[in-house]
């Protein structure tokens, strides 16, 4: 029985979006709550890049 080798992984998917989460809450810190609707549809239109 051979062991199992583990590959190195190419892309970390939890990683990822634990630090474009992260990236959210900085930017979005202090902000009311409209300001972080305009932001958030900014973002979801593409006009503003986390990475």
């Amino acid at each position: 029985m051979r062991p199992e080798v583990k590959k190195e992984k190419e892309f970390d998917t939890v990683a990822f979006f634990r630090s474009v989460k992260e990236k959210m809450a900085k930017a979005t810190d202090g902000m009311s709550l409209k300001e972080k609707h305009e932001y958030w549809r900014l973002l979801r239109e593409g006009k503003i890049k986390l990475i």
